[in-house]
């Protein structure tokens, strides 16, 4: 079974309308049985991204708290998504992926973590759903699949994950 990694600039887009939220939603209602991660780095970006756009009124607080529960639903409350723990080794191990692809600390300790997963776990296949162009161009040079929802319509999304 597949690993879906989120990253938050993808994952938001389960909870704003933006360029590719319905490729997320799509992949979110996949038949394709995957099991979907995130860091918990990556919940508290998404989150904070809710935030920003509530104070700055793209949101109104009903919206913001709608989305707010939808997200702990999702993520946090719900057996079938995981959250993949960044440790401090796998923090100072990152150090050399943000060297080797100028990444910044957060994404560098998801990308790391998830080949720690990826190399651990047997899992044949990880995925990172990211529409981060540096972040997937790392991810991808270290090896791993990858999906930008922006670059792939809702009804091929369950053609690249079968790919998978």
């Amino acid at each position: 079974m597949p690993i879906v990694c989120w990253d938050a600039s993808a994952l938001i887009k389960r909870y704003l309308t933006e360029t590719g939220s319905q490729s997320v939603n799509a992949i979110f209602a996949a038949p394709q049985k995957m099991e979907m991660v995130t860091t918990p780095s990556s919940y508290t970006e998404t989150y904070a991204a809710l935030l920003r756009k509530r104070n700055g009124g793209v949101l109104n607080q009903s919206e913001f708290g709608t989305a707010v529960i939808a997200l702990q639903d999702e993520v946090i409350h719900n057996v079938d998504f995981g959250l993949i723990s960044v440790s401090d080794e796998i923090i100072f191990a990152s150090i050399e992926i943000i060297h080797r692809h100028n990444l910044n600390s957060t994404d560098a300790a998801l990308l790391t973590a998830l080949l720690e997963v990826s190399q651990s776990s047997g899992i044949s296949t990880c995925v990172l759903v990211a529409s981060d162009q540096r972040l997937l161009r790392a991810a991808a040079a270290e090896g791993l699949a990858t999906l930008n929802p922006e670059h792939i319509l809702p009804n091929g999304v369950e053609a690249a994950l079968a790919l998978l």
